[in-house]
């Protein structure tokens, strides 16, 4: 019986590859549309030329992220990765982990995946492209969070007994760093890497707080009205967004706050009907992207102002990044949908 169940299994995922790339060879190999080709930088100006084009799809929520060198883009689900050609929208490698492993990230250089496997809290380095293991780095109890920096070259594991985040170095398989400092009456806590590669953002619940990586500064403590959704770092560190949502002219409503990171000063607040779900800064700051349900909005930053939307494949969109060089948004929805 188990081995009837595990041989449907592989069909189940064979079938499930095969249907993601029908999609993929369909959507890459048709003639773009002049208009997307023309767009060399997404800015203000050009919003309403942008075009969403289906170029991966996940029978499960998934996340996006681009490689460093903007070759690839990594597609992530709770147990399997992707990773795909730019160009071609072809996968090059994927890896899927056997039921109860934790997946927790993708490096920004395109070879390794960070995971768990079933109740032992080691966490695995594995090269995708190599396929073998890289190294080991023990742990006492299984965390919730391991995140790679931007750069690739440090690995962030959340304690999850205390207010403690540990960077490892990559290269030497060692501990590099340890923050604390961040404070909260809530139970649980997150973490993510700002896009500077400079800065920390601790956050729970309602809470958000940037540190400094190089010297464990804290930042000012942002509060909300309600749990926060999402946040992004601007690529200079001088701005954050978060989604939560608060009182707005009167209404309980979903909102994007931009913050002034060193300061703490609202700079600006925008609504929708929606709640937003990922935020992410265009290269120059210009314009924050972000996602909710079935469409991206964008606001033009300095003018604090609404730019433009753009309706994309059914769903909530729970992930979303622009590409290094500015040509290009990626997304993925809560059905699995990728343009």
């Amino acid at each position: 019986m188990k081995e009837k169940t595990e041989m449907n299994d592989r069909k189940k995922t064979i079938w499930l590859v095969m249907f993601a790339f029908l999609f993929l060879l369909a959507a890459c190999t048709s003639s773009p549309t002049a208009r997307t080709e023309e767009i060399k930088v997404i800015t203000v100006e050009n919003i309403a030329q942008l075009e969403g084009k289906l170029v991966a799809q996940m029978n499960e929520p998934a996340s996006v992220r681009w490689t460093l060198d903007g070759k690839d883009f990594w597609l992530k689900g709770e147990q399997k990765a992707i990773l795909y050609d730019r160009e071609t929208c072809q996968p090059k490698v994927s890896y899927e982990l056997s039921e109860g492993g934790i997946l927790y990230d993708l490096s920004p250089d395109g070879k390794l995946i960070a995971y768990a496997l079933g109740n032992d809290p080691t966490i695995i380095l594995y090269d995708v492209i190599a396929q073998k293991e890289v190294s080991r780095i023990p742990q006492d109890l299984l965390v919730q969070q391991a995140l790679f920096s931007p750069d690739g070259s440090m690995l962030g594991i959340a304690n999850p007994e205390m207010w403690e985040i540990t960077l490892w170095d990559i290269a030497t398989g060692k501990v590099k760093q340890t923050l604390t400092g961040f404070e909260t009456a809530a139970p649980v806590y997150s973490f993510q890497f700002g896009a500077d590669g400079k800065t920390i953002l601790w956050i729970a619940r309602g809470t958000i707080q940037p540190m400094q990586i190089a010297n464990a500064q804290l930042g000012p403590e942002l509060s909300h009205e309600d749990f926060i959704s999402s946040a992004a770092l601007s690529l200079d560190g001088k701005m954050l967004a978060t989604a939560a949502a608060g009182m707005f002219e009167g209404e309980f409503m979903p909102l994007v706050t931009l913050w002034d990171v060193h300061s703490g000063e609202v700079l600006a607040k925008f609504s929708a009907e929606e709640p937003f779900n990922s935020l992410d800064f265009s290269p120059l700051s210009e314009l924050l992207a972000a996602g909710n349900e079935g469409k991206v909005l964008f606001w033009n930053t300095a003018a604090s102002q609404k730019a433009g939307e753009l309706i994309t494949q059914a769903g909530s969109v729970s992930s979303l990044r622009f590409s290094a060089d500015g040509s290009r948004l990626l997304t993925s929805t809560s059905q699995g949908a990728v343009e």
